[in-house]
């Protein structure tokens, strides 16, 4: 599935006699082709026994932008744990502006390059034609402070790129974009969520109630080189 969220392409491989050398030249002529700089792979435990060829062809395992080595796989199928955050206001994307306000908060709170505006513009019409994503701001008194992506998939809604501004946190603002993306898997008859957390959003998740289904190392092929 290519997703439409602009800074990377995830890829999760699937068959175990994977031939790695042309999988890993396939995806990278996507994701060129596509005009993003990052294809992040996913690796099970069962998948382990790639790693070394990955490694091989340039990947690496380690903390980049966006990115950690380790992400914790988990699942959540009921209803989050907690009361509503009252004073945060969730809201799916409904215009270039509001789109690009959610990007720079983004690409300031991973710590991302900056994508030049012509490409911005073209990564929304891309969202907005997408049956598989869907962008969400959180606001503070008219101010965004929070942005999240959710992934609409066949059985769940995966929750991506959960940013808060440094100055806003501790206020509910993750768990409100949290609430948020689990009544839209409740709208569209897909009530489960699932996450890829990282060491900050992982104890957070784990107070939503989230369970751990498995770690997942995070192998990142930087196409911008």
């Amino acid at each position: 599935m290519i997703n439409p969220w602009p800074g990377a392409q995830i890829v999760e491989p699937l068959a175990p006699d994977l031939d790695v050398a042309a999988a890993v030249g396939t995806v990278r002529e996507i994701v060129r082709s596509r005009g993003k700089p990052i294809a992040g792979w996913w690796i099970a435990p069962e998948h382990d026994h790639l790693a070394p060829m990955l490694e091989e062809l340039g990947l690496v395992n380690e903390d980049t932008p966006g990115f950690e080595a380790v992400e914790n796989a988990m699942a959540l199928v009921s209803a989050p744990s907690g009361a509503a955050v009252n004073d945060v206001e969730v809201r799916l994307v409904q215009s270039f502006e509001e789109y690009e306000a959610a990007a720079k908060l983004a690409e300031e709170v991973f710590g991302l390059p900056p994508m030049p505006a012509e490409e911005r513009r073209q990564r929304y019409e891309e969202m907005r034609a997408s049956a598989t994503g869907r962008q969400l701001i959180a606001s503070v008194e008219g101010r965004i402070v929070g942005s999240a992506f959710a992934a609409l998939g066949a059985a769940a809604v995966n929750l991506f790129g959960g940013g808060v501004h440094p100055d806003a946190r501790g206020r509910g603002v993750y768990r409100a974009l949290a609430l948020a993306r689990w009544d839209l898997a409740v709208e569209r008859g897909t009530p489960a969520l699932t996450v890829q957390a990282g060491r900050m959003s992982l104890p957070i998740c784990e107070r939503l109630g989230f369970q751990l289904v498995e770690p997942v190392r995070l192998f990142v092929d930087r196409l911008d080189r």
